[in-house]
């Protein structure tokens, strides 16, 4: 038998670990993209909801300031839920300033429904009496920053701009004395709101 005819090819120890190290690298990669995805989309449902959270205790906040608030007529309720809407908007000291770290008053929806505004309305409770409730809503456009969560989450809300729309709302029985009616103060259907 001839050795020469017969040789056997071993790779260098050198070139078979270049070999391992590039096949490492392939499937980082194959791994890295997923959960890259996964890391941002948890990012961004973080700042949604801590978000969420802000507008929620902000909007709390400003129905306990419009329950304090005596409301007897509808001159009375038309200043109040200016005020309060004041109190929960201003872009320096406000309440959702104050609760939401990325709050800014160009995001809040004010044009058309559902939109952000304080109202007070009429209503008659268990005992046949006439009350009045503060209602106090913010609807926000919270923009969205991560590009390809984004392309998913935008049309979620209904409306493709680039924010995905945060809600939250709360009623509460204004403190009011003995009231012989609504002094035109219509019902839920028809509250004096804003302006």
């Amino acid at each position: 038998m001839n050795p020469s005819r017969h040789r056997r090819f071993r790779l260098s120890p050198g070139r078979s670990g270049n070999r391992s190290r590039g096949q490492s690298l392939v499937e980082f990669a194959l791994v890295l993209i997923p959960l890259m995805m996964i890391f941002t989309s948890i990012l961004q449902f973080a700042v949604l909801f801590s978000a969420q959270v802000g507008i929620t205790n902000g909007v709390r906040e400003a129905v306990r300031e419009a329950s304090a608030i005596p409301v007897a007529n509808a001159t009375d309720a038309g200043t109040a839920s200016n005020r309060i809407y004041t109190i929960l908007t201003d872009s320096s000291t406000g309440l959702l300033k104050r609760n939401g770290s990325s709050y800014s008053t160009g995001a809040l929806v004010t044009t058309g429904t559902p939109r952000s505004q304080v109202c007070y309305y009429s209503y008659i409770d268990p005992s046949g009496s006439t009350s009045i409730m503060a209602r106090v809503q913010v609807n926000y456009r919270h923009p969205l920053f991560i590009p390809l969560i984004s392309g998913i989450l935008d049309g979620f809300d209904g409306v493709n701009d680039g924010a995905y729309r945060l809600q939250s709302s709360a009623e509460i029985r204004v403190a009011n004395p003995p009231l012989t009616g609504a002094g035109g103060i219509g019902g839920s259907g028809s509250p004096i709101c804003n302006t």
